[in-house]
């Protein structure tokens, strides 16, 4: 490394990259790690779907579900959710399945430094990423049964830009 450098100066091969590119490593390993698909959750769950009516068998397989549905059918065709919430009312009780994902987006923003060799300001473009975790669907249960489920048809219903 040149003397005259800064530590942070993006040719250096110091400073946050080597560090980034650590945590989105790890990062990806974990999710991947968790996923579960639709698939693995009816082969695992063989003997609970057999002893259910043709009707919600078919359409669990094609993960959709229906108001009338059981928790553990819910479970068989949208998997674990992200967030459950428990409502008492005059209704009685209501536990609500939210769903989330979460979308990346990566911008950039023009950022100088001194180059010390020749003696000038130099600019580079350095990514930033955010995340973003936003609801794309919900199942509410009353009395141990589907009441509603509400599908949202936007994967980000409140963005508003950048």
């Amino acid at each position: 490394m040149n003397p005259g450098r800064r530590p942070n100066d993006p040719r250096s091969g110091r400073g946050p990259w080597p560090l980034r590119a650590g945590f989105l490593l790890l990062g990806l390993l974990v999710l991947l790690a968790g996923c579960e698909t639709l698939d693995s959750r009816l082969a695992r769950n063989q003997e609970i779907l057999l002893n259910l009516p043709p009707e919600h068998q078919s359409l669990i397989r094609q993960g959709r579900i229906a108001v009338g549905f059981t928790p553990e059918e819910v479970y068989l065709a949208w998997g674990a959710p992200s967030h459950k919430a428990i409502t008492e009312s005059v209704q009685g009780r209501l536990e609500t399945w939210s769903y989330t994902a979460i979308q990346t987006d990566t911008y950039y923003r023009e950022e100088r430094y001194y180059d010390w060799d020749l003696r000038m300001w130099r600019f580079f473009n350095r990514p930033y990423s955010r995340q973003i975790e936003y609801l794309y669907q919900e199942a509410t249960f009353a009395n141990g049964a589907l009441s509603s489920f509400t599908i949202y048809p936007s994967y980000r219903p409140y963005a508003t830009g950048p």
